[in-house]
């Protein structure tokens, strides 16, 4: 489940953002998992009784009821008893209804589109996914801090920005935690190869490669060096950063609609050698990450000591019994082995932690190896609206 959220600051077009924002979150009954559950708005406009109105206006225009209708917009959920839909339909303390929830069947399969106001973070509407036509509305004092509040979710799949400052765009899009970025449009609606589709945090699966990608295929075989294989490694993998994995890329140029795919480092990352483990592998292992800038840790035993082998590789190196390296190893965003038999309690502590380990043996070729020192970011930016289609904004 997901908790996607937009963000309008007083720098949005605030007629277009609630036209992107009930889209978003009322589409499909909310029930899409990339629909916007949450609303973080800039004070000013939070606190403006016009821009409460359109959107008020904007929800309740919405035709709601039957699919045989082709009218409807919104119509019945999947369910009648989403628990935790049905406990948000209850106000907490300093909370009221922009538009109260409203079933139009008697069954109450079909939830008329509902916007909740005043919702405060750490309560149960702001951090909990509900998945129906329900919109959280809550006030940030600036961008910065809706950047903090949407950063401190558990999942990381979808979110939007509604903003005109380039300054915004670019803060906002630098920092937030999430694998589909969207400024300036709706957050719903990914297209293959336009917008690959996949999240960060807990909204990633296994090593995040998102799907309709150019790298999803790589996850689904096995990849080894064949034993004749001369690749230089040294050479392969700054070759291959360079030209892949180094610079953003809008490969659709589309006119109004710029779709950048970019990759970026891994906040760190821990490589856990096991006696059967080469040096060499380990080495492979440190320049990949080094040049994916991902910070790398090297843990091994202290009863197999790599400390002088390893000491040119730039790497931290840690000496650590098996047992210390476990309760280590939440404090990384992935962790690396070189594909030797691995005990199987690291795996039950990475099921624990909620921690992808990239078990492949390292490779030579850097277009194949590269792929576990990265994550993979979409940005669809909607510019035709705010000036002419041939003023293109650079890919970043």
């Amino acid at each position: 489940m997901e908790k996607n959220t937009i963000i309008l600051t007083a720098s949005g077009d605030r007629d277009h953002a609630i036209m992107n924002i009930v889209a978003s979150a009322f589409g499909n009954a909310g029930q899409k998992c990339s629909a916007c559950s949450l609303l973080l708005v800039e004070r000013s406009v939070y606190e403006d009784k016009n821009s409460q109105d359109k959107l008020k206006d904007a929800a309740t225009s919405m035709k709601v009821g039957s699919v045989w209708e082709a009218g409807n917009v919104v119509g019945p959920m999947i369910t009648n008893r989403n628990d935790k839909l049905l406990q948000a339909l209850t106000l907490e303390l300093g909370e009221s209804w922009l538009v109260p929830p409203k079933f139009i069947d008697e069954k109450q399969y079909i939830l008329a589109p509902t916007v909740k106001w005043g919702v405060k973070p750490g309560s149960y509407s702001f951090r909990t996914e509900l998945f129906g036509p329900m919109l959280s509305v809550a006030c940030i004092d600036n961008l910065q801090q809706g950047i903090e509040l949407v950063n401190s979710l558990d999942y990381g799949l979808t979110s939007g920005l509604q903003s005109l400052d380039e300054n915004e765009q670019k803060l906002w899009k630098d920092s937030i935690l999430a694998g589909n970025l969207y400024i300036n449009r709706g957050i719903t609606g990914a297209i293959v190869n336009r917008q690959p589709f996949g999240g960060m945090k807990l909204s990633a699966f296994g090593g995040g490669v998102k799907a309709g990608g150019p790298n999803y295929c790589a996850c689904l075989v096995k990849i080894t060096d064949k034993p004749e294989s001369n690749t230089d490694y040294k050479q392969s993998y700054p070759h291959a950063y360079e030209e892949e994995f180094a610079h953003a890329r809008d490969i659709n140029k589309l006119y109004g609609e710029q779709n950048a795919f970019r990759y970026l480092p891994l906040k760190n990352m821990v490589l856990r050698l096991f006696p059967g483990d080469s040096n060499e592998e380990a080495e492979m292992i440190a320049l990949a990450a080094k040049l994916c800038h991902t910070p790398l840790t090297i843990s091994f035993d202290p009863n197999d000591d790599r400390t002088t082998a390893l000491s040119s590789t730039g790497c931290t190196l840690k000496k650590e019994t098996f047992d210390e390296f476990l309760k280590t190893m939440r404090s990384y965003e992935r962790i690396r082995t070189c594909g030797a038999d691995i005990p199987m309690e690291v795996y039950e502590e990475a099921a624990r932690r909620n921690k992808y380990i990239a078990t492949a043996k390292p490779v030579k070729n850097g277009r194949v190896e590269l792929i576990h020192y990265i994550k993979e970011q979409s940005i669809s930016f909607e510019y035709h609206r705010y000036g002419s289609i041939l003023d293109v904004p650079p890919v970043e």
